[in-house]
């Protein structure tokens, strides 16, 4: 019967938006709750916290895969205290319907969103103090590690809380970067921008000229002078008192700079009475520059803001091509690419097991880390498709890279941009970093790798395992005489595991041939074949990298839907919401009409109402 059902709930239209308390509550509380309610919560799912269509709209993702398990008959299972009635499930499913197809057609109330006051982060502390003052070593090394938060970056603001110690580290930074700044003439000279002279200038207007300049930059506005340049002056002042000569009483102004929370933090401001406004133009610049260089902006982008002409037609599309040719954007493409796909982990939370892979030296970890920054850097400089991240007839390899790769041909340490005929390698899939990543330290892990392609590369988040799932080796070298593949499929068959392992595992059994450090391999610790055969739900075989890349390749637009969705949250420093699906549809088309060149999409983006507009409420 659930079957014949679940092929009669195809064709169903979609109705207005429902009563969600009075129509859907009452059936999730029924057949639901005992599973994914207050006491028990399978899967880590609950439901019974959604109270209103707000909060419907708002877990609609969770909803959209529970609309699909209510159509095929897979909720509610079977051995459910209570099982409904055909007419109750189609019900069901059609509310469930309505609610998720109204967030992906836009059918909700519209608004930009609203992120939260945030500070910088490390990166960008350690970029800003920079570009600020010239000083290249890493003053925020120190800070605490940045969580990530809901979409997986550490830009934020939700996630990026302030410990108390953190207060105390950024008084010890601003000190350091004083005494930086103050032992090197040639930092000094450019910190003390004007000196007091005979008939020019006296001390107090030369300090109150150095100020003003070095708070415009530091506090990314124009400085009230009450408001912030009085009390640095008043510091200032005292020194001088204290007998401190010129130089000496303002160093003690530029560590208050730094401690200031206008510069440790990026303020927005609020239009009282307005559900929505328009950022002022040097929030724009300030947000366009933490975006793409991940620190302050630059003379350039004040001087726009300054003048009222950073909105103007063509100039938004001018400043983009010109910040991404600059050296700065590179910050980009080793945090935003970093982060999404996974090779930033390689930096410091990767460690194969030296005795098992004597072979992944230092030198070997940072050409992965290179070649990834490399490869995401060159298609945002040459603005290049972003099917390329799934496929590519070229990689950036230097003679370490090659050598581990098996490609010939390659000298140098230096990373380049080499034409490939491998179509194993090519794209994020044949990288090193991403494959050892997505690998435990004895051992591939297709549960890891085909996770990895669910989300990094489709957006398709699995549930998390029921927590009676069982873990699985933690090394592939079998006594028992089965290889992996086959433990892993005995772990499969738990009832509670077959549904998404069948959707994960497949995709990660495509990639066996890579092993743990990813190098190519045909047989594994046990002397056996590898078998990378995998059969996706409907049938879908393949049995390589290359024909995996292929299948994704079919799939492109749900590939670039979701480096719409990450580049979107990145931009903003917040999660999604589901008044924001809209806007990913927006830049999906706009990045289709651009023949998926990924400069479109970054313009997009920063021409979207989210990015230039600030909401009252989230």
């Amino acid at each position: 019967m659930r079957l014949a059902l679940a092929t009669f709930l195809l064709p169903l239209a979609v109705s207005a938006a429902p009563d969600f308390k009075k129509e859907l509550q009452p059936l999730l509380a029924k057949y639901c709750y005992d599973c994914h309610g207050e006491k028990k919560q399978e899967a880590g799912i609950e439901l019974h916290h959604l109270e209103t269509l707000d909060d419907a709209y708002r877990n609609h993702r969770m909803l959209e895969r529970l609309a699909e398990e209510v159509r095929t008959g897979e909720m509610p299972p079977f051995e459910a205290k209570a099982e409904p009635s055909d007419a109750e499930a189609k019900r069901m499913y059609s509310l469930l319907k309505n609610i998720t197809d109204a967030v992906s057609q836009g059918k909700v109330p519209k608004s930009p969103g609203r992120t939260t006051i945030r500070r910088l982060n490390r990166n960008e502390y350690n970029y800003t103090v920079r570009d600020l003052f010239g000083i290249n070593f890493m003053p925020g090394k120190d800070f605490p590690a940045d969580g990530a938060g809901g979409e997986g970056f550490d830009n934020t603001a939700d996630a990026l809380f302030v410990p108390p110690v953190l207060m105390e580290r950024y008084l010890e930074a601003a000190n350091e970067i004083a005494d930086k700044v103050y032992a090197s003439a040639a930092l000094k000279s450019r910190y003390l921008l004007y000196k007091p002279e005979e008939g020019k200038r006296d001390a107090q207007q030369s300090a109150e000229a150095i100020l003003k300049h070095h708070t415009t930059f530091a506090y990314r506005r124009r400085p009230d002078p009450k408001e912030d340049i009085e009390p640095l002056m008043g510091l200032f002042n005292q020194a001088q008192k204290s007998g401190r000569g010129f130089e000496k009483a303002m160093r003690l102004p530029l560590v208050a700079i730094l401690v200031n929370p206008k510069f440790l933090f990026r303020v927005q401001h609020d239009e009282l009475g307005k559900e929505s406004w328009p950022l002022n133009d040097f929030e724009l610049a300030t947000r366009l520059s933490y975006f793409l260089w991940s620190s302050m902006p630059d003379r350039r982008l004040f001087q726009l803001a300054d003048s009222g002409k950073l909105r103007n037609p063509g100039v938004l599309e001018t400043e983009i091509k010109r910040m991404l040719r600059d050296d700065k954007a590179k910050a980009f493409s080793r945090h935003f690419a970093g982060q999404w796909l996974g090779f930033d982990d390689l930096i410091d939370r990767v460690e194969p097991d030296q005795k098992r892979y004597p072979q992944f030296t230092s030198n070997l970890r940072a050409s992965m880390w290179r070649e990834s920054v490399a490869f995401f850097d060159h298609l945002i400089r040459n603005n290049r498709p972003v099917s390329e991240l799934i496929d590519s007839d070229y990689a950036f390899l230097n003679s370490t890279l090659a050598r581990h790769y098996g490609i010939a041909g390659v000298t140098g340490s230096q990373i380049r941009k080499v034409d490939i005929t491998n179509k194993q390698r090519g794209g994020v899939l044949g990288m090193g970093s991403v494959l050892t990543a997505t690998s435990l330290p004895l051992r591939t892990s297709p549960v890891k790798r085909g996770k990895w392609i669910l989300e990094a590369m489709l957006g398709d988040i699995p549930p998390p395992p029921p927590p009676d799932a069982g873990e699985l080796p933690g090394d592939d070298k079998s006594t028992e005489g089965l290889t992996f593949r086959q433990q892993l499929e005995v772990h499969r068959e738990k009832p509670k595991c077959a549904g998404c392992h069948a959707r994960i595992d497949p995709l990660g059994f495509g990639l066996e041939n890579f092993d743990a450090i990813g190098r190519w391999r045909t047989s594994d610790i046990n002397g056996g074949k590898i078998d990378s055969e995998a059969v996706l739900p409907g049938d879908i075989k393949f049995s390589s990298p290359a024909e995996l890349k292929q299948l994704l390749m079919a799939a492109k637009d749900k590939v670039a839907r979701n480096v719409c969705r990450k580049m979107l949250a990145y931009s903003l420093g917040r999660s999604l919401e589901y008044y924001d699906e809209t806007v990913v549809n927006d830049l999906l088309a706009k990045l289709q009409k651009n023949d998926y060149q990924i400069q479109g999409l970054v313009l997009a983006i920063v021409q979207s109402d989210p990015f230039q507009n600030r909401a009252s409420k989230r």
